[in-house]
């Protein structure tokens, strides 16, 4: 895993800097998800869909701007 969540730096992060690291740890959580079991395979995968949700949002608000 490249980063940790920090909510202080997470602030001074450009949009495609945020978006980015939402992508890391979607890719991390369906990796995750290939080897754990079944109850678990399924709350990471939420997790990924999670962090990729909100990398679309970033992007969207970025947009409006």
């Amino acid at each position: 895993m490249e980063f940790r969540f920090n909510a202080d730096e997470w602030t001074r992060l450009s949009t495609t800097e945020r978006v980015r690291r939402c992508g890391l740890w979607e890719e991390e959580a369906r990796r995750l998800a290939e080897g754990a079991p079944p109850k678990m395979a399924a709350s990471y995968l939420s997790m990924a869909r999670e962090w990729r949700k909100l990398a679309d949002e970033i992007e969207g608000a970025d947009q409006k701007k």
